[in-house]
């Protein structure tokens, strides 16, 4: 393994890691969403970079994977967060 693949499964992990901390404080933080999703989209580009590189190793296959599976459990289960999101993004600009 190396530096891009280590790289996007920490970011995966922390970026989770953050949704999960979303989800014990008892309503909705748009920072705490904001920053996890920024450190799991960073760690979908480094897994991407990984596979370019053709570093060793199937970590790199993990974290995309991960990306698409949280990305789907997202959108089925809490559709609304989604729409938040989307909506936050549009009001900054």
């Amino acid at each position: 393994m190396k530096r891009f693949s280590i790289s996007s499964i920490v970011l995966m992990f922390i970026g989770i890691l953050f949704f999960i901390l979303n989800w014990l404080i008892d309503g909705y933080v748009e920072p705490i969403v904001l920053t996890g999703v920024i450190f799991i989209v960073i760690g979908a580009v480094f897994s991407f970079v990984a596979i370019s590189k053709r570093e060793k190793g199937s970590v790199k296959y993990i974290s995309i994977a991960t990306f698409i599976i949280l990305l789907f459990l997202v959108t089925c289960f809490e559709p609304f967060q989604v729409i938040r999101m989307m909506t936050w993004f549009r009001n900054i600009t």
